[in-house]
């Protein structure tokens, strides 16, 4: 009976401890690594970008100070990109009262090739466009999908080169984790 129960114990721990490991103070790095992306060794200036909205309007890095921001580069001819994608909404959904947001880059891709693809509707956040690919090759994002974490200043924290499932706890748990330590 006391090994079963020992047993049991040793199950519930191993449950509970990438819980507990992050609630602990596990590091940036750690966090990344755990949500499947690769934090930089120290935060990175992001480069600048203007780029038009799907509704035309210009938006800058400027418009999205003092949120943490998932930054994704797609197109709407990519599988893996289009597989992602919903993810990316279901991200954004559960953290909708926090000071987050994804950002997805369309590039070199036409605006009714975009327009086709978003046809269930736009997603919780901005859709921009990257008609020339020069935003795109100027954040070293030489395919699709690349994909950015940026802290609330605008900084490169981690990547991730090709799709992932966006909405994890793990990577929510990263983003909270960002948005607590700069409060």
């Amino acid at each position: 009976m006391i090994r079963v129960m020992q047993a049991l114990i040793l199950l519930l721990f191993a449950f509970l401890l990438p819980g507990l490991a992050s609630a602990a103070g596990m590091s940036l790095a750690g966090l990344a690594q755990q949500a499947g992306m690769e934090a930089y060794p120290v935060p990175l200036k992001a480069p600048a970008f203007r780029l038009a909205s799907l509704s035309g309007e210009a938006r800058s890095q400027a418009d999205y100070w003092g949120r943490v921001v998932l930054l994704n580069f797609w197109a709407s001819w990519c599988p893996p990109c289009r597989e992602e994608f919903p993810s990316l909404v279901r991200l954004q959904a559960a953290m909708n009262k926090e000071p987050f947001t994804v950002l997805a880059v369309a590039v070199r891709d036409g605006d009714e090739a975009v327009a086709g693809f978003l046809t269930a509707g736009r997603p919780p956040f901005d859709v921009l466009l990257d008609r020339d690919g020069a935003t795109a090759a100027a954040w070293h994002a030489a395919g699709v999908p690349v994909t950015y974490l940026l802290d609330r200043q605008g900084r490169l924290l981690a990547g991730k080169v090709g799709p992932m499932q966006w909405d994890s706890a793990d990577m929510q748990r990263l983003i909270r984790h960002i948005l607590l330590e700069q409060r």
